[in-house]
This record gives C-alpha cells, structure tokens and sequence, in this order.
C-alpha cells in the first residue's frame, strides 16, 4: 500500500505533498543533499578570492569551467540519489539512505549523460538562433540608418521568443533523472519518454515547478542579500553555498512527484499501483495453505 494518497493533484496540492514528505523523510534527504553539495562548498571556500572577482573569472577560464562542472557533478549525484530516496518516501512510506545511494550511484552515468543531452536540447537551440540573430543585427545595422539602434531593438524582439524556447524545452524535459533512475531509460530514450510524458502537460508542469523555484530562489535571495549587508564579498559565495544545501530536496521531491502525477493522469499509474496490491493481498491459488 503506498504511503501517500496516489492521485492526481492540482500544482499547488503537489507542492503541499511535496512539503508533507520533505517533512517526513527531512533528515536523510538533508544528508544526501549535504554530502552531494559539500565537494562544490569546498572548493568555493578553497577558491573564494577568485570566484568573488568577475575579472579573474574571465581572465581564468580554467577556474570557471572547473567550478561549474564540479556544480554539475554535485548536483547530479544529490539529484540521483534524491529522486530515488523520494520515490520510496511516496510509494513505500520509508526512505532507505543506504538503498537509495547504491541505487543513484550504479545509475550515476547514465544520469550525467542524460543531463548534458538535456542542456544541449535547451541550449543548443539558443546558440543557433543567437548565431543568426548575431547576422541578422550586423545587416540591420550595415543596412538602415538607424544602426546600433536598430540592431538593438531586434535584439529586443528576439530576445521573448529565446526565452520561451528555452523555458518549453526545460518544461517538456523536466523528467529526464526520474526516467533514468525510475524505469532505467538510456541518456536519450530519457529524453523522449519525458517529452512524451509531459505532452499537452506544459502550464501544469511550469505551475508546479515554478512554485518550488520560486521558494529556492527566494530563500537563496535572501541568504545572499543578508550575507553581502553582513559578510564581505569572498564570504558571500560560500555562506549562499551552504544555505542552498537545506533548501535543494524540495526540487528533487517536487520533481519526482510531478512524475508521478503525470503518470498517473496519462498511464493509470495509480490503477497499477491498486492491482499490485490486491494481487499482493489476495493469496495465490498455488500457494501453500498456512499450517493449523
């Protein structure tokens, strides 16, 4: 029997679910989330004098890409693990930490690889047509009077359509880890089956993810305006680093429960759940009858 009520939810019942079982489960999600994050804490307090300073960050690229991958790499095992101990805390109504970091972890992989074939999908896009805005602006400028001004207001124009791009393929790919981990897809195969599982989903999606952003971002908000008004500069990065680490299984749980619920609306995933355990509760007909 599954520990919470399988149904389908509206965005902001999701999201109370969602703070149900982070409450529930807090203390090992907290511990994933504290051991994926603490490589990438580390090294902004190892590095925090160049991280501080936008010009040493783009005079010294090697520390820039450096810090992001190691970001990359944190947040994908925190989001392996994650997903994993929050699928058990929804369906089970127990979170094995162990259980969950040796699931995540033999799945570490192809979880990385299906998260770079999603940034391309979301990025890739905008490079491509950022190229051919860069043309269209330089014949604007060389062909109108207006010059400068007339490549900037088509920049303006475009720049609504890039992100909205962007946004619908972050949208339709929201699924990628839970399909990796959850049904054992490949990198790519994780892509289409979340396109096809968030297929005529999208405001549903964006309404329950954008609330559980919207709280990461202003809680992170906060931290960082709290710390520049009382710490200096180099502090600001680490002390915002370490207070994101509390904050970060609300989006892994959100996400994998908006998975959950998509499923639910569109493959019956709740009716599967309700014949698994009527055929758990009904003895076989094979089996041996209990002794007298």
């Amino acid at each position: 029997m599954a520990a919470f009520e399988i149904r389908p939810r509206r965005a902001t019942e999701l999201v109370d679910a969602s703070f149900q079982l982070l409450r529930r489960f807090y203390p090992p999600l907290l511990t994933v989330s504290a051991i994926a994050m603490s490589p990438g804490v580390f090294m902004r307090i190892i590095l925090r004098e160049q991280l501080s300073n936008p010009t040493a960050l783009m005079t010294n690229l090697g520390v820039t890409f450096g810090t992001l991958a190691l970001s990359m790499f944190c947040i994908a095992i925190a989001d392996a693990v994650l997903v994993v101990a929050a699928s058990e805390g929804y369906l089970e109504g127990n979170v094995d930490l162990g259980r969950a970091l040796g699931a995540g972890m033999r799945r570490l992989i192809p979880v990385i690889l299906s998260v770079l074939l999603r940034y391309l999908v979301v990025f890739v896009p905008l490079v491509v047509l950022g190229g051919v805005a860069a043309v269209l602006m330089a014949g604007v400028a060389k062909a109108t009077s207006a010059g400068p001004t007339g490549a900037i207001v088509l920049v303006v124009l475009l720049f609504p359509f890039l992100f909205w791009l962007m946004l619908y393929a972050g949208i339709r790919t929201f699924a990628v880890t839970p399909a990796v981990l959850l049904e054992r897809q490949g990198p790519w195969s994780s892509i289409t089956r979340s396109w096809r599982l968030s297929k005529d989903c999208t405001w549903h999606i964006f309404f329950s993810l954008g609330l559980a952003w919207l709280l990461y971002f202003v809680i992170a908000l906060i931290a960082t305006v709290v710390g520049a008004m009382l710490l200096s500069p180099q502090m600001v990065g680490v002390v915002s680093a370490i207070l994101i680490i509390p904050i970060y299984p609300l989006l892994a749980v959100v996400t994998t429960l908006l998975y959950y619920d998509l499923r639910i609306r569109k493959e019956g995933f709740d009716l599967e759940l309700m014949s698994k355990d009527l055929g758990a509760a009904s003895p076989s007909a094979s089996a041996p009858l209990p002794a007298a």
